[in-house]
């Protein structure tokens, strides 16, 4: 795969821009976003808009800019099956790939000694390998929450796969 996409969500894709960013991808984000300002930066940085906001979705279009409207609110797999049909973007969960789920940052491995002092008693005992936001600084390690992630990295690859299935049986004409 080429150059990953790069996304902005709108003011109600917090927990997507989160998710997204778990999974690698660079995706700007702020409560506080108005439409245009969305609209701006999509246009002058080539990022895919990810939106619940139909009006900001058809203004996108409009405007020439790609937007994906995600429909989906069952759940984060759901929503994350949604958008991957719609962009063509890939579901992994690698922690050596991901971003900073709070600020976008970067994240690059550290080594134990760096970060004892920023990691609790738990994760120093359990864990050797960390990663830090180049950005804010914060830590990260391969913690039990990892298999709740893959689980639904797991569950959203299935949801994607059966809309992809059912998207294709429409294409293709029935035999009679």
């Amino acid at each position: 795969m080429g150059t990953r996409q790069r996304f902005v969500a709108d003011t109600m894709m917090g927990e997507v821009a989160r998710w997204l960013r778990l999974l690698g991808y660079d995706v700007v984000y702020s409560r506080h976003f108005t439409d245009d300002e969305i609209l701006r930066l999509a246009s002058s940085t080539g990022r895919i808009i990810i939106t619940r906001d139909k009006r900001l979705h058809r203004k996108a279009v409009k405007m020439g800019l790609r937007s994906v409207y995600v429909e989906a609110v069952e759940s984060a797999a759901h929503r994350l099956a949604e958008i991957s049909v719609k962009s063509g973007i890939e579901i992994a969960a690698d922690p050596s790939k991901s971003r900073c789920p709070e600020c976008n940052g970067e994240l690059f491995k550290s080594d134990k000694e760096r970060v004892l002092n920023k990691i609790p008693p738990g994760a120093r005992n359990a864990y050797d390998t960390f990663y830090v936001c180049s950005r804010c600084g914060k830590v990260y390690w391969e913690g039990s929450h990892w298999k709740n992630i893959r689980r639904i990295v797991r569950e959203a690859r299935t949801i994607r796969d059966k809309m992809l299935a059912r998207s294709k049986r429409r294409q293709t004409p029935q035999d009679s």
